[in-house]
C-alpha cells in the first residue's frame, strides 16, 4: 500500500495547548469589552460546593485478575469540588464563566491523591435580527482513568494527569422559519501531563497519545415549502498526534424531509465517510450509507423516530486476508420518548458502522450496534428516582493483529441508578450506584492478562449552589 504522509507538527502539543487557551481567553475578553457598551444587562455572580463520599471498587479500571503493585485496587476517596462564576445577559448577548476546583483524597492510595481544574467560558451575540455569533470553550485538567480505553496493545493505563481543552466558535444565519446556515470551526486537544509508571520505576506513554482534532464544518437547512426540505451537513477534520501519523476525516450528509402531516415526517439520508489515515496498520477507508425514516409524535406524550437503511464499504485497499462480509450491513435505529406527568422514559437504540479514528483508541473502520434506556421518576415534589442504562457492541476487522489472533470484539454495560433530593431551592444530594463492565476478545497489557474490566461505585454527595455571593 502506497500512502504519503503528512509532517506531524513540530511545537509540542502541550505549548499548543495553552497558547489555544490563551486565543480563546483573549477573545473574550475582546468581545466582552467591545460590546460591553452595546447593550445593558445585570452581571450576576454565582457560586456552588460539592462534598462527595464514595466508594470505588476499581479506582485503575484494571482487569479483574490483575493486581497493581504496591496499590489497592479498591478505596474510598472524599472529592471536594468548589466553583464561582460570572455570568452577563442581555437581550441580545449572554456572557459567562466558571472556575471548578476538585480536590481528591484517597484513603487507602495517598499517592493518588491530586488536584484538579476545569474552566468554561460561553459567549453568544445576536449581531443582527438574523445572524448570532459564538465562541465556546471548556478546559479539564483531571487524573481520572478515561474509560473507552481498550485498545490493540493495551488494556488500560490507569490513572494520569491530562488535560483536555474544546473549543468551538461559530455564526448561525438564519433567514426563514426554519431556514438556516450555520459555519463553525472546532478544535480539541488532549494533552497527557504525566507518564504512567509501570513498575520499578520505569514509565511509558506505550499506547497513547497527545492528540489536537480541529476542522471546519457547515450545516444548512431549506425548506421549500412546508412540504419539502432539505439538510446539508458536512464536516472536515484532521487529527495530529505528537507521535503517530496524522490522519483526515470527511463527513457529509444529504437529507430530503416530507412532511405529510404537521406530526408527521418522512425522511431520507445519504451519508459519506471518507478516511485518510497516514499510518501504516490503518486503513483508508469509505463508508456510503442510504437510509429512510419516519418521525411522529402522536401525541404530547408520546413520539417515535425510527430509521433503517444499508452501509456499503468498497474494499479498496483492504487486503484480501480480511473478512470482506463486514464491508456492508445494516443501518438504521429507533427512538422512543414516552412523558407522563410524575414520570419519562427514553429509548435509543442504533446499528450500522462508525469511525473509531481522532483518540487514542484508534480502531478504524467498527460495525457496531448499541442500546440505552433513560428513566425518571418524581416520587415527590423534592424526590427524583432515575435510571441510565445502556450497552455498546463492536469489532474492529480492520488491523495487523486480526490476520494472526482473529476479529476483535468488545461489550461495554453501564448502569446508573440512584436518588436526589431537593432539600432546599439552593442544597441537594444525590445517592447513586453505578456499575460498568467491558469484555473484550482479546486485550494484552503490561501483566499479559486478557478480558475486561468491571467496576462498582457507590455515591453521596451533597451540592450547594448560590446565585449571588
Amino acid at each position: 500500500m502506497n500512502k504519503t504522509y503528512f509532517s506531524n507538527r513540530g511545537t509540542p502539543l502541550s505549548y499548543l495547548n495553552f497558547v489555544k487557551i490563551l486565543i480563546f481567553l483573549l477573545s473574550g475578553s475582546i468581545i466582552l469589552f467591545a460590546s460591553i457598551h452595546t447593550a445593558y444587562g445585570e452581571w450576576v455572580p454565582f457560586a456552588s460546593i460539592t462534598l462527595e463520599q464514595l466508594y470505588d471498587s476499581n479506582i485503575f479500571l484494571d482487569p479483574d485478575d490483575f493486581h497493581r503493585p504496591e496499590a489497592n485496587k479498591s478505596d474510598f476517596r472524599t472529592n471536594i469540588m468548589p466553583s464561582v462564576g460570572l455570568r452577563y445577559q442581555t437581550p441580545i448577548q449572554t456572557i459567562s464563566a466558571e472556575y471548578a476546583l476538585n480536590y481528591s483524597v484517597f484513603v487507602n492510595n495517598s499517592d493518588q491523591n491530586y488536584l484538579g481544574h476545569t474552566g468554561n467560558f460561553n459567549f453568544e451575540r445576536q449581531i443582527s435580527e438574523h445572524l448570532k455569533w459564538y465562541l465556546h470553550d471548556s478546559l479539564s485538567v483531571s487524573e481520572e482513568p478515561r474509560t473507552n480505553s481498550y485498545d490493540y496493545i493495551t488494556l488500560n493505563y490507569g490513572r494520569r494527569r491530562n488535560l483536555t481543552n474544546n473549543g468551538v466558535t461559530g455564526v448561525e444565519y438564519y433567514f426563514g422559519a426554519q431556514d438556516f446556515v450555520k459555519i463553525r470551526y472546532s478544535d480539541s486537544r488532549l494533552d497527557y501531563l504525566k507518564d504512567y509508571h509501570v513498575m520499578n520505576g520505569s514509565s511509558s506513554r506505550f499506547g497513547s497519545d497527545d492528540s489536537v482534532t480541529y476542522g471546519p464544518g457547515l450545516d444548512i437547512e431549506y425548506w421549500i415549502n412546508v412540504q419539502h426540505g432539505f439538510v446539508f451537513t458536512y464536516d472536515w477534520e484532521r487529527s495530529d498526534y505528537k507521535i503517530r501519523q496524522s490522519e483526515r476525516r470527511d463527513h457529509m450528509d444529504l437529507g430530503y424531509n416530507y412532511r405529510l402531516s404537521p406530526h408527521t415526517s418522512v425522511r431520507c439520508d445519504f451519508i459519506l465517510d471518507y478516511v485518510d489515515s497516514k499510518d501504516p496498520l490503518l486503513f483508508d477507508y469509505k463508508i456510503y450509507q442510504g437510509t429512510v425514516g419516519i418521525a411522529k409524535e402522536f401525541n404530547e406524550k408520546l413520539s417515535l423516530d425510527i430509521y433503517g437503511g444499508f452501509y456499503y464499504r468498497p474494499s479498496g485497499d483492504i487486503p484480501d486476508t480480511f473478512d470482506s462480509s463486514d464491508n456492508e450491513g445494516f443501518s438504521g435505529g429507533i427512538s422512543v420518548t414516552y412523558n407522563q406527568e410524575n414520570w419519562n422514559v427514553s429509548v435509543q437504540g442504533d446499528a450500522g458502522a462508525r469511525i473509531e479514528y481522532g483518540d487514542y483508541n484508534n480502531r478504524g473502520y467498527t460495525p457496531y450496534r448499541s442500546f440505552s434506556i433513560d428513566f425518571n421518576y418524581l416520587l415527590t415534589p423534592r424526590i427524583n428516582y432515575y435510571v441510565l442504562l445502556s450497552y455498546d457492541y463492536e469489532k474492529s476487522p480492520d488491523f495487523f493483529m486480526e490476520t494472526s489472533q482473529g476479529e476483535y470484539r468488545q461489550e461495554t454495560y453501564d448502569l446508573s441508578t440512584g436518588f436526589k433530593y431537593k432539600i432546599l431551592p439552593w442544597l441537594h444530594s444525590t445517592v447513586e450506584y453505578e456499575y460498568s463492565e467491558e469484555s473484550a476478545s482479546r486485550v494484552i497489557h503490561y501483566g499479559g492478562t486478557q478480558g475486561g474490566y468491571k467496576d462498582h461505585r457507590g455515591l453521596i454527595s451533597l451540592t450547594a449552589d448560590f446565585e449571588r455571593l
